[in-house]
């Protein structure tokens, strides 16, 4: 499956946060021709939630890195393959300026589990089972496919989003370029 560009449209955003409803009218700017050669990309919200040890994360706290947002379930096969993919990443590009965030659309607890027995070196950010469809729909992933990779720049704007396990040659066309740049 080829990685896609960008996100695509949005739909039944009414229980997400201001953030993802800012990101959703930028995301929409995305139709007008031209606009990607314009600064106006959607950027990485201030949207929160609880990590896995129930501190609250903020996303744009990782503004300034290249930033991978996957989002996940530990029900998810393919989620699952996947996270070995972005452990190796998080711990091979780490000082290249990578971070990824897995997003987890189920309870806590299977999140931990999942945490624990793959060893993930990673944040891991609850959003639970409820919000899962209504915010992959927010963040242009209207088939509400898992997983589901939203990548920002290191200015925080959308740079590319993929539907489907990140592997190495999504990693290569989609993340690689943006870890060259300072």
């Amino acid at each position: 499956m080829r990685p896609e560009p960008y996100p695509g449209r949005l739909a039944g955003f009414a229980s997400v946060s201001a953030g993802s409803v800012l990101l959703l009218a930028l995301l929409i700017l995305m139709a007008l021709p031209g606009w990607a050669e314009q600064q106006d990309r959607p950027v990485l919200p201030d949207d929160s939630y609880p990590d896995l040890a129930g501190e609250t994360r903020h996303l744009n706290e990782w503004t300034g890195q290249v930033v991978l947002l996957n989002f996940w379930a530990s029900w998810c096969s393919p989620c699952l393959t996947e996270i070995r993919h972005l452990i190796r990443y998080q711990e091979t590009y780490a000082d290249q300026g990578i971070q990824i965030i897995g997003l987890g659309i189920d309870d806590a607890r299977h999140l931990k589990n999942v945490q624990r027995s793959l060893q993930i070196n990673y944040p891991v950010l609850v959003a639970g089972a409820e919000a899962g469809k209504t915010l992959l729909q927010a963040w242009g992933n209207d088939s509400g496919m898992i997983p589901y990779t939203v990548v920002f720049d290191r200015d925080g704007r959308v740079a590319g989003a993929h539907r489907g396990v990140f592997d190495d040659p999504v990693f290569e066309e989609l993340v690689a370029p943006l870890l060259g740049a300072d």
